[in-house]
């Protein structure tokens, strides 16, 4: 669906007036836009009162409380929701402008709204611009990656504030994701808003709900509130004790969740590098050849590449032709990391206290107390068995083990007592004792 033609023209200067704004499709348009009501499909910017959207046979017609009256340059914005009988969307929207005296200032207002928690780009949000000293309120909705621009916004300062408008009454309430912040325009100015990050209002503080022990030197302190990761942490306070008595660990370090996790990066590197491969053990596919010199390098294409680490060596999978890329601001979270200076006992009780903790909306005060115990020690693993070992007694071929089950083709194994059809090679005392043969062949103890 296209828009064929408006009523007034566009970028067009006419007297003010109190009748409506027609807009004509090249086919008929639904009452049903594909989101919302009618009138939550068309903005009008600046709105000095209620604005009503009409359908019409071809098209639409939009009208504001007041008429439009006041000497300003107009913005009327069709969102891509409206659609006609068959659900074809008008794709991409359409905008027209108009003037009512002022001339077209070539300025321009643009951001981006992101979701502060999840860093994300945030689609139909409402942004405002207000002038500082007051005035007419400009008014648009972010697109499918979070954009809005204000073309040919009048030169001023102003309160730039952007709001989840969920119950569509085009004013921001307390229960709505917002933030705003203050812009200046100056004439022929481009000026580009990057900090409109949604967030709730919030004016209850950070209450510590639960406590997990992460090894003997390292607690999780989690919270029921979201933490600024880019506020500083010296100002918070955490302290342990035994109960119901006895000494405890002091706290070493408190810590954001993305600063203990570049912590524990850098440990497992440096103890990778404290542990390399033994290079003389012949089993180890990574063990170097001392009698090999380098790779000869290829007469086609060079010598061998530089190896990843060196000097002025791109990382592996990276572009040797891309800019260096900037690592991104970490998101808030829910947690904090404390780390001790001695170990906690373990099947021990203890009582963490936290105290001064600011939420991610200022909200100082936060805190709570919370007691936890540790978990037992760990049992150690049995060593495996070490078949080349001589003096393992678990030997299965070793021929001095008692615990070797009989073998019936050994004759000199004994065999197992307890196994009737085993071979006996002690003598019974009541049986009849045999004796060599005579060596005239005659049996000795025949008379």
């Amino acid at each position: 669906m296209q828009v064929v033609e408006t009523s007034p023209g566009a970028f067009e200067t006419i007297e003010p007036f109190d009748d409506g704004i027609r807009f004509t499709f090249d086919r008929r348009p639904s009452e049903r836009p594909a989101d919302g009501q009618l009138r939550d499909a068309v903005v009008v910017s600046p709105r000095t009162g209620e604005v009503s959207v009409r359908h019409r046979r071809g098209g639409i017609e939009v009208r504001m409380e007041g008429g439009f009256t006041e000497e300003a340059v107009y913005r009327i914005t069709l969102r891509p929701t409206l659609q006609d009988l068959w659900r074809n969307r008008l794709e991409e929207g359409f905008e027209l402008f108009f003037s009512t005296g002022p001339e077209f200032e070539p300025n321009v207002l643009a951001g981006i709204v992101t979701d502060r928690l999840t860093g994300r780009e945030v689609r139909d949000i409402r942004v405002d611009a207000e002038p500082l000293d007051g005035g007419l309120i400009h008014s648009t909705v972010t697109d499918s990656i979070g954009l809005f621009t204000f073309p040919f916004l009048p030169a001023d300062e102003y309160r730039v504030r952007a709001y989840d408008d969920l119950n569509r009454n085009r004013e921001p309430d307390f229960m709505e994701r917002q933030d705003s912040t203050a812009v200046r325009v100056a004439r022929g100015d481009t000026v580009i808003v990057m900090d409109l990050e949604l967030l709730t209002p919030d004016t209850t503080a950070a209450i510590l709900s639960e406590v997990e022990v992460v090894d003997s030197v390292t607690l999780r302190l989690e919270f029921d509130d979201h933490l600024d990761p880019e506020l500083p942490l010296e100002g918070v306070r955490v302290a342990l004790a035994r109960e119901p008595e006895g000494p405890a660990p002091a706290v070493r370090q408190v810590l954001h969740v993305h600063e203990w996790e570049a912590l524990r990066e850098e440990e497992a590197a440096r103890e990778a590098e404290a542990e390399p491969g033994d290079p003389d053990d012949p089993g180890d596919p990574d063990a170097a050849d001392p009698d090999a010199g380098p790779p000869p390098g290829d007469p086609d294409t060079g010598p061998p590449p530089q190896a990843a680490g060196e000097p002025g060596a791109p990382a592996p999978g990276a572009d040797a032709d891309a800019p260096a890329t900037e690592p991104e601001d970490p998101l808030p979270a829910t947690a904090l990391y404390v780390r001790l200076d001695a170990p906690l006992l373990p099947e021990t009780a203890y009582l963490v206290t936290v105290e001064e903790v600011t939420n991610i909306n200022g909200v100082p005060g936060g805190g709570g107390e919370l007691p936890f115990e540790t978990p037992p020690e760990p049992e150690e693993e049995p060593e495996p068995d070490d078949p080349d070992d001589p003096d393992d007694p678990d030997d299965p071929d070793d021929p001095t083990d008692p615990t070797d089950p009989a073998d019936p083709d050994d004759p000199t194994d004994p065999g197992d007592p307890a196994d009737p059809g085993a071979r006996d090679h002690r003598a019974d005392p009541r049986a009849p004792m045999a004796s060599a043969p005579s060596p005239t062949g005659a049996d000795p103890l025949d008379p």
